[in-house]
């Protein structure tokens, strides 16, 4: 037992200097061509940049607080700011896989309750959704002319896509807001899936859905709240979406906002719909296909790294210092109770 806090203080120093590693390791082989772009980038677009992924992780903390009020009212838009950027740094850390439970350990945290931190991380997947939807789909509205005389192919893509993201938003709301139909589903599952692993993933489903539930009919206590949440997810994607404009603007200067806004929206939505060449992302392929027409092949790569930049890189190298100086912390805490331990041996 005596040992337990210095095992506790190596485990910790392992673990840091883990992430570091795969840090350099990220940024040497993934970003490299993106902080090679920035060096070519004019110091007043660069700073635009810079700016919009700042205030979009503020809005993204105000959108967080709005959905965690209910449970927790001491956490601030700060606290959601840097719950943005800690997911965004274990999501490139981890490659992916650590993304929706960096988000749900960050809240527990936060002295939210595991069931709380499940459903909170659901939601504001689900409005996130919905907002980009929204978007998009005014975007189809207002630029479907243009749309159709560039790039017809790609409007049954975007349709479908929208369909499907919008059914499973509503399919999983339904069941969060629906008990009858949860327990319709469960008895249905316990008759026909009998394999082991299947069966775990249903258990695990059904937790997942159970803390949607309780977030959702919490937050829905107070009639405006969604609409705020809303509303704030919508205010930062379109922070999102105007990084690409801000990047192309300098060099087209009759290149329109609207279609810029609209564009990028459509390529976030058809990402996860249309199949991809090997070793191109779904949203830098759909990207690049829609806006090398408007604005030629060099321009369009160089305002898609600096868009991965403000909205994928930026809040991940907060998200690095912020991981840090919490580790410092807990190694700093961990020396202090080893060598309160010492006078006693």
């Amino acid at each position: 037992m005596k040992n337990k806090p210095m095992l506790k203080i190596i485990f910790n120093v392992i673990l840091m200097l883990v992430m570091i590693g795969i840090v350099f390791y990220v940024i040497d082989n993934s970003l490299s061509s993106i902080f090679a772009q920035l060096l070519k980038t004019s110091v007043f677009t660069l700073l635009a940049v810079v700016g919009l992924g700042v205030f979009y992780q503020i809005v993204e903390g105000r959108s967080i607080k709005e959905i965690v009020y209910s449970f927790q009212p001491d956490f601030t838009t700060k606290d959601g700011f840097f719950a943005s950027c800690y997911v965004a740094f274990y999501r490139i850390v981890s490659f992916g896989t650590g993304t929706l439970v960096s988000e749900v350990l960050y809240y527990r945290k936060k002295a939210l309750a595991t069931s709380q931190a499940i459903g909170i991380t659901a939601l504001h997947m689900i409005m996130y959704k919905l907002a980009v939807i929204f978007l998009a789909v005014l975007g189809l509205i207002f630029q479907f002319p243009l749309l159709y005389s560039n790039a017809p192919m790609m409007i049954p893509f975007i349709l479908a896509s929208l369909i499907f993201s919008f059914l499973i938003v509503v399919v999983i709301l339904a069941l969060s807001i629906s008990i009858r139909l949860q327990v319709f589903l469960t008895v249905w599952a316990d008759k026909h899936i009998k394999r082991p692993k299947l069966r775990d993933w249903v258990d695990q489903w059904n937790i997942q859905i159970y803390s949607l539930r309780d977030t959702v009919q919490t937050v829905i206590k107070d009639h405006s709240a969604m609409i705020r949440i809303f509303m704030w997810n919508v205010g930062k994607v379109l922070i999102w979406l105007v990084i690409p404009y801000v990047a192309l603007v300098e060099h087209h200067s009759s290149l329109d906002l609207l279609l810029t806004l609209s564009y990028t929206s459509f390529a976030i939505v058809l990402a996860g719909v249309i199949p991809t060449p090997a070793g191109i992302g779904s949203f830098e392929f759909v990207y690049l296909l829609l806006f090398k027409p408007l604005v030629g092949t060099v321009d369009a790569v160089s305002s898609l790294l600096l868009y991965r930049f403000g909205s994928f890189v930026l809040p991940f190298l907060i998200g690095m210092v912020y991981v840090m100086i919490e580790k410092r912390k807990e190694i700093k805490k961990e020396i202090v109770a080893v060598r309160k331990e010492e006078p006693s041996k």
